[in-house]
């Protein structure tokens, strides 16, 4: 892996190369640099490309992920990372949720503790389906508790009885004052002024829950200080009864559950749920004779071998077994004493990175990169030796592992050192070294903290101050004092609280959860220096011109901040699964604030300049502001200086957070407060603990004393008491995995579909061809086995929801697979693009020339980003036509479908949009009637007849002019005169009006059938917003150059005369990318197409190309591609340059496994697999494996490829042909063009030199018109009936539809049936509720979805995979059952059906069958299942029925998809069909072309 020259925050063009199959260390001081390097750049990438691969969903969000501020990035493998957990405490988590254990339970307990299958949110807490609607999910009830809302109770409500009393007598959460609420006390004959205890149980409960027998005022102010108020109208005060505390206060602590609340808050176990958190009537469903509370309480080990003893169906194991997998690695690293029921409240910050990193490292594939962020965090060195084992288990399995890292055992376990430095923030971002372990510790003169650290650790002396060693029961915190812990426990949480209570002591835990939310949160607006630098700006005198107070420079204030960004700087973009993405926002460009507050200056910097300081930078800037100083000197103390005044708490680590949190403790110097720290090393590299702890003995004079839970042996050894409480380790007995090989992919037991138990260890690094007869089991081999297995693999490090959308379900059936890579599969089925997705845009193009225009923006003085040049952006798109650069506009021939029908006579009739307006009765047409008699027309007037003016205001239109008329209207009860006064605008603008409106609507069918679309009138077909068409580069617009194709697109790369020195260095900058992207166009055949090409415009086989340059344009390595006939659309002077492009691929380190029939790049292959010997059930057996030139020896191999290959030549027709002269359209211009016809006969050319275009605009269209369409004129040799165009495409049928139901035989078997039995027809239909299965509902299996897993397909274990209920299969016609007769193939039918009298059509219909070649298919084969080549077959078939004559039949490419066997079945199919017809075949493949021999290639 090479990195050029990475600039990501304050890495200094970074340039390293970095091995594979190693674990590298990435390792420096606190803000050196190294998560920037490992996590932002390599990881992020890496994951970036990855998610690119994926399908619509994945890939959009990928596109979204900021690109990394790096060069270049070579041979980067795919990445699964694990970056540090910011944000995981939280009350609605658990450990099950966090390690998504539980998510599987709640599958097993969905689909298995019942008769019948359920919802898995009913076992949620965090659902409103499943959560105990009285606990809401918590477990336990909260109540407000009296102990904490009473204070001292020797005290009057008046002096403050109730701790929520304000100085000024008002009662918070009470609504009322004291003086209120002694009007309330009278009426029930006591007062305010009675001591709390004196009062009786009663009178207290009259102040508690409120009183019904007067009425008070509510609010804080009484009537003379409200009289009091200057400039405002005081608002009347709400009367009303005294509703008491405790109702109010349960009720926010049930809507809200606010911090202020929380503080008089208890908590009991739910007395619903029983702290099982679901609602008590789903805790009744039993698993395996436990509930589902029981399983949650198991501690982790109890678990396991609960689940180990279990006897489980093949769907329980698989769930089952994806549990143990993770509770077997969470046990070995130290967390047995957790329970999936344990909050993770309780959960340490070490802990929580390790369940997010366990969820990811059991991938079964090779030559992934994975990027952990300080796994070893909190963790003792018995542990660590099993989380070293896990890392260098997935080096065995061939991955290469980079953690983050500053634990010095582990850094002296790596293979490979990179570290940072040599010190933090700007003096950072440099490589001080970049090497093996070996080279690293023998290093001299190096200027490295870690290597000082190393051999400081060597040589260390015994600390003169021993600590103090105390056990965890005689533990008591000492004033002053640092003390460490080595456990949390709930005792010892519970005896510090104890403590402090009693010492009338502050309890402050500070922990490393982010310090905000939002961007917004920064480390200046939390340690409280963003108000003080405000006061500053507000008091300069730019500020006061301005009129800008104070809260004009918080970014919190609606005032001065950015209204786009709402003073974060950046947009939040919700990928829904995926989480979120922030980008620079780009109406501010990240500076947060309105221009105007940006003008203003203190010390000549603005405020967000200020805001771009580091602590160190502003200890210096603000040297004279005494008290901003000091916390800033605080800051420096704890190691932060670094780190930016205004950077975003979500990209502060947990370490960063948890020393900005200590800031503002400690600048409150409270005597009577003890700090409890959680794991304070977090993110520290060894010399920054020492700095810290060297502040903490500082800093603990000013406290009641500091606790440390902390493994960490600094910490350990310096402090002054020491409670080594840490659990006692059993020897974990580690085994060594054996190292995979790496050279090739093996499979074992392969019985996906119809696959025969397939082994075969396919070579690596090369490109191995898939062959074989349509039907025999190649796609199941690579697309649902290979490509399945490396897609659920790869998505494990998605939640188990992203797995869901992400498509984990193939049905794949195989026992093992060693050896393979991620996979990305490259097919030729159409994807569902949207219309605003282009050439530009799938190649990466578009991305390209958006960050150069918005820097050409930037130039010109506009701050504008790439969003604003996309019309995918509400910043950049044309708000007419929403970015498609087509509008939709009312289109005549589609409103007027008979010119010689009159308005009165039905012309409008045909549709109900226009039909509303051109109804003869209607308004509109009443007003029409008048503007008629004007200019010579009336309703009664056929449209043929109208003339152009008169046709111009029936559609657009009499302009300003306003009609007076009288509209006789007639409804179904009543009828009158309506007076009407209104223009008549014209049917167009009526219609564009309604849709305008309407367009949000999904049901507007009926209007848009009136449409078509048309180049937007006001984007000019660019999409964009037309001022940003003013940005040029070289004299082009962003529309020009997408207008462009790629040879266009090259011609004006290279011309550099007379161009801005701006414009030369953005082309400079860009250049290199497009000119290679060009040339694998050309490769590929694809330059003539234009760069602003709809994606949903291109044919399958173009998609495939286009996606095959975006791989080669990306930096991954190591990746498996499965392409399925690359070849298709391609002519044969393109294939060497496709086979040239594999070997490319092939060469930056990837292996290319290819489904293929064509001759040239079979044998280019390496490595030949033919799968066969026939289709279906017949298929699925490895019939050769080896090299291409072995095989030509075999005796089956087809005599086409042994051989010689020479030139097609097509022979002009002999006799008939179509003759067209000055044709038109396209690509496609010619003055005379004669097309060969009579039999069969081909045309034949390079892509895209309009071959379709020719039968699809020309020739059908004047066949069917009868006259020449877009061309001058054409002569047919005989008077065609008909023409029939047919291309390989999606058969239509529901995914369960079988064979038998789709050919109509269904019916035909069902009435042998009822007739031999004498019940009814429908009896026999495994559609029939009264016949099927009760339990599979007449599939013969039962499908149980997993979601986080293939959905598990079982036999059906009551019909045992009959489909019928017992009674109808006791049934037989020639001793056969119904269900019998349903598994017989097409010939074993027919055999059967000769002992019946059936008619003729269908013993036809089965004869034509085998003729097609399709008597092995099965009755019960879902169509769905059918490979390609068969289901074009099926779709020929309805035209042989159709005995037509004299038809012009065109094929576009039928040899897609079809062996030479096949094309050779396909041959006989057309000739028997061309004995009455003529067929036109539109190919390229040369082994048809040959067979064909008479047509015309298109120059």
């Amino acid at each position: 892996m090479h990195i050029l020259n990475a600039y990501q925050n304050n890495l200094k063009n970074v340039d390293l190369r970095i091995p594979e199959n190693q674990l590298i260390v990435v390792t420096g001081l606190s803000g050196s640099g190294k998560s920037s390097l490992a996590m932002d750049v390599i990881a992020n990438e890496g994951y970036r490309y990855f998610l690119e691969s994926l399908p619509a969903y994945n890939q959009q969000n990928g596109q979204v992920i900021p690109t990394a501020e790096v060069d270049n990035i070579q041979n980067l493998p795919p990445v699964i990372k694990v970056e540090q957990s910011k944000r995981f405490q939280s009350i609605n988590t658990t450990f099950g949720t966090l390690s998504e254990l539980t998510a599987v339970f709640r599958i097993l307990f969905a689909r298995y503790s019942a008769a019948e299958t359920m919802s898995k949110s009913l076992f949620s807490f965090n659902h409103p389906r499943g959560a105990c609607e009285v606990c809401r999910g918590i477990g336990e009830a909260e109540y407000i508790d009296i102990h904490k809302l009473i204070g001292d109770e020797n005290k009057t409500l008046r002096e403050g009885a109730i701790t929520t009393t304000l100085p000024n007598g008002y009662i918070v959460y009470s609504q009322i004052t004291v003086e209120e609420l002694n009007k309330v006390c009278e009426a029930h004959d006591f007062t305010v002024d009675i001591p709390w205890k004196e009062l009786t149980a009663e009178q207290q409960d009259v102040v508690l829950n409120g009183s019904d027998r007067l009425k008070v005022f509510y609010g804080k102010h009484g009537l003379e200080s409200r009289l009091r108020w200057k400039g405002i109208k005081a608002k009347p005060r709400e009367e009303g009864f005294y509703k008491g505390m405790l109702p109010i206060m349960q009720d926010i602590l049930r809507r809200d559950r606010n911090p202020n609340i929380l503080k008089f808050a208890s908590s009991k176990i739910c007395p619903s749920c029983k702290g099982g958190r679901i609602k008590s009537e789903h805790l009744k469903y039993e698993w395996k004779g436990l509930t589902f509370q029981a399983w949650m309480e198991l501690s982790l080990p109890e678990l396991y071998k609960k689940l180990k003893s279990q006897e489980l169906t093949s769907g329980e194991k698989v769930l089952v077994d994806k549990i143990c997998t993770k509770l077997f690695d969470l046990i070995r690293l130290g967390m047995e004493e957790y329970r999936l029921s344990t909050p993770s409240m309780e959960i340490s910050s070490g802990d929580g990175q390790r369940i997010k990193l366990i969820n990811q490292v059991n991938s079964k594939l090779q030559g992934i990169l994975y990027v952990f962020d300080e796994p070893s965090i909190g963790l003792s060195a018995a542990y660590q030796q099993y989380l070293l084992h896990i890392l260098n288990r997935l080096i065995h399995r061939g991955n290469t592992v980079m953690v983050v890292e500053h634990d010095l055992d582990f850094i002296q376990a790596a293979n490979w050192i990179v570290e940072l430095g040599p010190e933090a923030g700007i003096k950072g971002g440099e490589v001080i070294f970049n090497g093996p372990i070996i080279d690293f510790l023998k290093a001299k003169n190096l200027n490295s903290p870690t290597l000082a650290t190393l051999k400081a650790a060597k040589n260390k002396n015994t600390a003169k101050n021993q600590p103090k060693k105390v056990s965890a029961e005689a533990f008591q915190p000492n004033v002053k004092e640092l003390s460490v812990v080595s456990r949390k426990t709930s005792q010892l949480l519970e005896n510090i609280s104890h403590f402090c209570g009693k010492e009338d002591l502050n309890l402050l835990t500070v922990n490393d959860q982010p310090i905000g939310k939002t961007p917004r949160s920064n480390p200046a607006t939390y340690t409280g220096l963003a108000n003080k630098i405000r006061d500053l700006l507000a008091k300069t005198p730019e500020a006061k011109a301005s009129k800008l107070t104070k809260s004009a420079f918080s970014f919190n204030n609606k005032t001065g901040r950015c209204e786009a960004c709402e003073g974060a700087g950046v947009i939040t973009l919700s990928m829904s699964a995926l989480g979120t993405i922030n980008q620079v926002c780009p109406t501010c460009n990240g500076k947060r604030f309105k221009s105007e507050v940006l003008r203003v200056h203190w010390k000549d910097k603005n405020i967000a300049e200020i805001y771009t300081l580091s602590i160190e930078e502003a200890y210096d800037f603000f040297s004279e502001e005494k008290k901003i100083k000091e916390i800033l000197s605080l800051m420096l103390q704890l190691g932060l200086g670094y780190i930016k005044l205004g950077q975003p708490s979500n990209t502060l680590s947990g370490g960063e957070a948890k020393r900005i949190k200590l800031t503002k403790h400690f600048a409150k110097k409270s005597k009577k407060t003890l700090l409890v720290l959680e794991e304070p090393s977090i993110g520290l590299h060894q010399q920054n603990v020492h700095q810290l702890l060297e502040a903490l003995h500082q800093l603990k004079q000013q406290t009641a004393g500091i606790i440390c839970f902390e493994n960490h042996s600094l910490f350990q050894s310096t402090c002054d008491t020491f409670v080594d409480n840490a659990l006692e380790v059993q020897p974990i007995e580690i085994k060594e995995e054996t190292v995979q090989q790496r050279d090739s992919i093996s499979i074992q037991g392969a019985r996906t579909h119809s696959l025969k138990d397939l082994n075969l260890d396919l070579q690596k690094h090369s490109l191995t061809v898939v062959t074989g007869i349509s039907g025999s089991g190649k796609s199941s081999l690579v697309i649902d086995t290979l490509h399945g297995f490396g897609l659920q693999e790869m998505t494990k490090q998605f939640s188990s929801y992203q797995q869901s959308r992400a498509g984990v379900n193939f049905q794949m059936e195989v026992d093992h697979i060693e050896g393979l890579t991620p996979t990305i599969c490259v097919t030729r089925k159409q994807k569902n693009y949207s219309q605003r997705t282009d050439i530009a845009k799938q190649t990466g193009i578009d991305k390209i020339l958006r960050f150069a225009f918005s820097r050409k923006a930037q130039y010109k003085g506009q701050e504008l980003s790439a969003s604003h040049f996309s019309n995918n952006h509400e910043l950049g798109k044309c708000a007419v036509c929403e970015g498609l650069g087509q509008e939709l506009l009312p289109d005549l021939s589609k409103l007027v479908l008979d010119e010689n029908k009159s308005i009165a006579n039905g012309l409008f009739t045909h549709n109900k949009a226009v039909g509303y307006y051109g109804d003869p009765a209607g308004k509109h047409m009443a007003v029409l009637k008048k503007v008629g008699e004007e200019h010579g027309f009336s309703l009664e007037t056929p449209f043929r007849e109208l003339t152009n003016s008169q046709k111009e205001i029936l559609l657009h239109g009499a302009g300003e002019k306003i009609w007076e008329v009288n509209w006789l209207y007639k409804t179904k009860t009543r009828e009158g005169t309506q007076a009407l006064s209104m223009k008549w605008e014209g049917l167009f603008h009526y219609l564009q009006d309604e849709y305008f409106k309407t367009r949000k609507n999904k049901h507007i069918k009926q209007l848009t059938a009136l449409f078509s679309y048309s180049e937007c009138s006001r984007c000019h077909g660019s999409g964009l917003k037309p001022e940003r068409l003013a940005f040029q580069i070289a004299g082009k617009s962003i529309h020009d150059i997408k207008s462009m194709d790629f040879k266009a697109l090259g011609k004006w790369l290279s011309v550099t005369d007379n161009q801005e020195e701006v414009d030369q260095k953005l082309i400079a900058k860009i250049q290199p990318h497009l000119i290679n992207t060009i040339k694998r166009a050309k490769q590929l055949h694809m330059d003539h197409l234009q760069l602003n090409r709809k994606s949903p415009t291109l044919s399958g086989g173009e998609n495939q190309r286009v996606e095959l340059i975006k791989q080669l344009n990306s930096p991954l390595k190591g990746i498996t591609y499965l392409l399925d006939e690359p070849s298709a659309g391609l002519s044969n002077d393109n294939i060497p340059d496709l086979i040239q492009i594999l070997k490319e691929l092939i060469e930056k380190g990837n292996t290319a496994i290819v489904i293929e029939h064509n001759k040239e790049i079979i044998l280019a292959g390496d490595q030949l697999v033919q799968l066969g010997p026939q289709a279906g059930k017949l298929g699925g057996y490895l019939t050769y494996q080896g090299s291409p030139q072995d095989f030509l020896k075999q005796a089956d191999c087809h005599p086409y490829l042994k051989a010689p290959t020479t030139a097609v030549a097509l022979k002009e027709g002999e006799e008939e042909s179509i003759v067209i002269q000055k044709l038109s359209k396209y690509t496609l211009v010619k003055e005379v063009l004669e097309v060969p016809v009579g039999g069969i006969t081909a045309i034949s050319g390079k892509s895209g030199i309009g071959k379709t275009t020719l039968v699809k605009d020309i020739l059908i269209p004047s066949i069917e018109t009868r006259q020449p369409v877009n061309c001058a004129n054409i002569v047919f040799p005989k008077n065609y009936t008909g023409a029939y165009y047919f291309e390989p495409k999606k058969l239509r049928s529901h995914s369960s539809t079988l064979l038998v139901s789709y050919l109509n035989l269904l019916n035909e078997i069902s009435n042998f049936f009822a007739t031999e039995t004498g019940l009814k027809t429908k009896d026999f239909s495994y559609k029939t509720k009264s016949s099927q299965c009760p339990n599979c509902k007449g599939k013969g299996s039962i499908e149980t979805s997993l979601d986080v897993a293939a959905n598990v397909i079982e036999r059906c274990e009551v019909c045992k995979g009959q489909r019928y209920q017992s009674h109808i299969l006791a049934h037989t016609v020639h001793s056969k059952n119904i269900a019998e007769v349903l598994s017989l193939n097409i010939t074993e039918l027919s055999a059967w059906l000769e002992e019946n009298k059936v008619s003729t059509k269908t013993l036809q219909l089965l004869h034509q069958l085998e003729e097609i070649g399709l008597a092995h298919l099965s009755l019960e084969q879902p169509v769905q299942s059918l490979s390609s080549g068969e289901k074009q077959r099926l779709l020929l078939l309805n035209w042989l029925q159709e005995r037509t004559t004299d038809t012009l039949y065109i094929l576009d490419e039928p040899s897609t998809g079809l062996h030479y066997a096949d094309i050779d079945l396909l041959y006989a199919i057309l000739k028997k069909l061309s004995k009455a017809n003529d067929i036109l075949i539109i190919d390229h493949n040369p082994y048809l072309l040959e067979k064909i021999k008479v047509g015309v290639v298109l120059q």
